[in-house]
């Protein structure tokens, strides 16, 4: 396609300048953004003093007596989760290997950031000490940018994608999801001068000669080395793809001409990046003996900390899990005793967030705040109650006991922690499903009269009494006689609003509470810290 063709396309609002720039104003109508200054933070690498809710510097200190949940703990992070590059020295060369960060480009915080692992500020400052030291790194990602669609994803990806750019990455792969997005999305990424990050044998584009959108392998000549990269998109993956702007080829079919073109170039060291399951990668590794190592991220956590074999070749396969929380660190010496050595380095606490991956995140927190809910393609839906949200303030009316127990805990501050971070993210619909009233928690949107604004909607601040017990508009209507009910009528009402102990066991908590989020929660635990029954 020419550009000519290009400029008749219909463009998505999202389509932004490579540069990263926030293009957009004002919100939508009725909905006015409180007047918070938005500072850059002071990177610390010690870890914050207890406070009360999620995040790395919430709302409230209740690190003293009456915390509900207790001081956070202080981490030996080479303790627990080892040390990294023991009795290495410098490498001649060290391929940083990454993929599948599913959207996650810090880790949310909701537990303490010292609980968590990932996020790219952490890995930005891993490298930066590596260069420091004068280390030679290849940098090369398997893809896996988002895991979700929408306007927020594709702001999302084109944060991290100029954050790869900013830490030197030579080829990244290319995942499903991001394949999904508008085609608009990933050629706003590609730079008005050098080339194009993406590297797929088997996912072309109607973009690749006019646009360079993406390059079949690539060749990275490094410390004295040719190092041929290739990668590619999973088959189950690729089966999935419905985007008319690219072409999945079958990933055995698409490699052996790359494979072919590798061996002519005379590489020293043949890559490949598999954004696929564990067993096709080794399927591709058993068919093309040629590549010396095969990437893939896999699902186990953690991920194996070894070069594992490949049957029926010398290559070996490096495994890296989910989410962004690890990367492979593969060094070459000048060593005939030991000429290879593998590292995988967790991304926890011990590495702070570089200045320049924080400030990418107050752009993007700027971006959705620009953007509005309504710009994110969020408008609010009906509850499937039938009712609205009436706030915690109008439960306490009635549920005086409820009430004050609920003010003492980390709930009743969970949209001002947001407010209160270095970088504020109450514009986040990801974090506010979770730390507003009125949201759906698994799917990011806001009900009808649920949280949309710190000031128009400020009753329903908090995750509140109606989180878990349900919009509380007809309950409240019915028991102050503003309807007429039966008492039938009342009293199914009133059942509708409670939970026992089994429901919120079983469902209720983990809508928030689940493994992204809150990985270490436990009920029996928690329970008790927020423990309260009946209306008294």
């Amino acid at each position: 396609m020419s550009r000519r063709e290009l400029n008749g396309r219909p463009w998505t609002p999202i389509f932004l300048a490579a540069a990263g720039t926030a293009l957009f104003t004002g919100c939508p109508a009725g909905i006015q953004p409180p007047a918070i200054e938005i500072p850059l933070p002071v990177i610390q690498q010690t870890v914050a003093k207890p406070v009360s809710g999620g995040g790395d510097q919430p709302a409230t200190d209740q690190s003293g007596e009456g915390a509900a949940y207790g001081k956070k703990r202080e981490i030996d992070f080479e303790e627990e989760n080892g040390k990294i590059f023991q009795n290495w020295g410098r490498p001649r060369l060290a391929l940083v290997f990454s993929g599948k960060l599913d959207g996650y480009i810090e880790p949310c915080g909701c537990t303490g950031l010292e609980n968590q692992k990932g996020g790219l500020g952490r890995r930005h400052s891993l490298l930066q000490q590596l260069e420091k030291e004068g280390w030679t790194l290849v940098n090369l990602d398997a893809g896996g940018i988002v895991r979700r669609l929408g306007p927020q994803a594709a702001i999302k990806y084109q944060r991290a994608i100029d954050a790869l750019k900013t830490m030197k990455y030579q080829a990244v792969g290319l995942g499903i999801r991001e394949l999904t997005l508008p085609t608009e999305e990933m050629l706003a990424t590609i730079p008005a001068e050098g080339q194009s990050p993406f590297v797929c044998a088997n996912v072309s584009s109607i973009f690749d000669e006019d646009f360079k959108l993406r390059v079949a392998y690539r060749i990275i000549q490094a410390a004295g080395l040719r190092i041929g990269v290739t990668a590619v998109l999973g088959s189950e993956d690729g089966r999935q793809l419905q985007n008319p702007d690219f072409q999945f080829t079958d990933p055995a079919q698409a490699l052996q001409p790359v494979v072919a073109k590798l061996e002519e170039e005379k590489c020293d060291l043949r890559i490949l990046l598999a954004h696929s399951t564990i067993a096709e990668a080794k399927q591709l590794a058993g068919q093309f003996p040629a590549f010396d190592y095969v990437m893939a991220a896999g699902d186990s956590d953690p991920p194996s900390d070894r070069l594992l074999p490949i049957e029926g070749t010398e290559g070996r396969l490096i495994e890296l899990g989910y989410k962004g929380m690890y990367v492979g660190v593969l060094g070459l010496f000048d060593d005939d005793q030991q000429p290879v050595r593998y590292q995988r380095v967790p991304l926890d606490g011990r590495f702070p967030d570089s200045p320049a991956m924080t400030a990418m995140m107050v752009a993007y927190q700027d971006q959705l705040q620009a953007q509005g809910l309504a710009g994110l393609g969020l408008r609010p839906s009906p509850h499937p109650a039938g009712t609205k949200f009436v706030g915690s303030e109008t439960c306490g009316e009635c549920h005086t006991d409820a009430y004050e127990i609920w003010e003492k805990t980390p709930h009743a501050h969970a949209t001002e922690t947001l407010v209160k971070l270095p970088v504020p993210r109450h514009f986040d619909p990801e974090c506010l499903s979770c730390h507003a009233t009125g949201w759906e928690p698994q799917e990011y949107y806001p009900f009808v009269g649920g949280y949309l604004d710190w000031k128009e909607t400020a009753h329903v601040r908090a995750n509140g009494c109606e989180n878990c017990h349900g919009p509380g508009e007809a309950h409240v209507a019915a028991e102050s006689g503003d309807v007429e009910l039966d008492d039938q009528q009342l009293e199914s009402l009133r059942t509708s609003m409670r939970i026992t102990l089994q429901e919120a066991r079983k469902m209720d908590c983990a809508r928030c509470h689940d493994l992204d989020n809150s990985p270490d929660f436990d009920f029996e635990t928690y329970w008790p810290k927020v423990e309260h029954h009946g209306k008294n």
